[in-house]
């Protein structure tokens, strides 16, 4: 019988496609043991990830859109650490999908985003929502977004992230539209931002930080703060979103309506 001869090239250029040496293997109709060799051979890593992720995409913190997105994980993202693995995770509003999607591209990651109905009991009845999900298994990622300040359970206990202060407004911008809103209601004179937080340390950290940059904000409630007059809410408007190329549309288009009902756009 005549002895089948691989071209290393193929089994290299299929690895790189399929990033499984079974799946490879049996695309050749050879062991497992003899791709595992040529891909060895050739100097490759080998893998058998079904997902791929920029792993370090965390490690640095050093631009705009890292900076925008450890500030969203912050408001709308948890970490889970487990015996099994650990995991960056993001669960938003089907409508939001996209924002998600992006996300995904920014990190370079092939994970899937899965749909699911979320069901909420209260006094009149049942809420159902509709979700989209995104969870990135990564030791590396979850390590990283701990040294800049993301943990588990962190809720409480989250306060100033660990970046340089030039970041600072897009990791801002970041968490506003994770848990931010924006309202405007011309008729009865209703002008109002609002950022959620449960921890003391985090509403104090964006109290200071607004302040510094003369912009009024205050504890409205235990978990919320304010902004509640038409110059505030314009200076934090051109905090958030100058120099902005990352952002959730739908809140900015929001305060675009704001700023051309008080001629605020020039």
């Amino acid at each position: 019988m005549e002895k089948l001869v691989l071209n290393e090239n193929d089994v290299v250029n299929q690895y790189v496609l399929l990033k499984n040496i079974h799946k490879v293997a049996k695309h050749f109709k050879v062991s497992s043991t003899t791709i595992s060799r040529i891909i060895k051979s050739n100097g490759i890593e080998l893998t058998n990830r079904r997902y791929v992720v920029n792993y370090g995409y965390f490690d640095n913190i050093d631009n705009e859109e890292k900076a925008y997105w450890l500030g969203f994980i912050y408001a709308d993202g948890y970490i889970r650490e487990r015996k099994s693995g650990n995991s960056l995770e993001i669960k938003l509003s089907v409508k939001d999908i996209n924002h998600l999607e992006l996300f995904r591209k920014n990190l370079e990651s092939n994970h899937l985003i899965r749909e699911s109905f979320n069901k909420v009991k209260y006094k009149g009845g049942v809420s159902i929502s509709h979700m989209c999900h995104l969870a990135i298994y990564s030791s590396q990622i979850v390590e990283s977004i701990k040294t800049k300040g993301v943990h588990s359970r962190k809720t409480f206990t989250i306060g100033k992230p660990n970046i340089d202060e030039d970041l600072i407004p897009h990791f801002i911008r970041g968490y506003f539209d994770g848990d931010g809103s924006f309202s405007f209601n011309p008729k009865n004179y209703s002008i109002k931002t609002q950022i959620v937080s449960a921890s003391d340390e985090f509403k104090q950290f964006i109290i200071d930080e607004l302040n510094k940059n003369n912009i009024k904000i205050n504890l409205y409630s235990g978990i919320k703060l304010q902004i509640q007059n038409k110059m505030d809410n314009l200076k934090f408007y051109n905090y958030i979103y100058e120099n902005a190329n990352i952002y959730l549309k739908r809140k900015k288009e929001k305060y675009e309506e704001f700023r051309r009902y008080y001629g605020y756009n020039n």
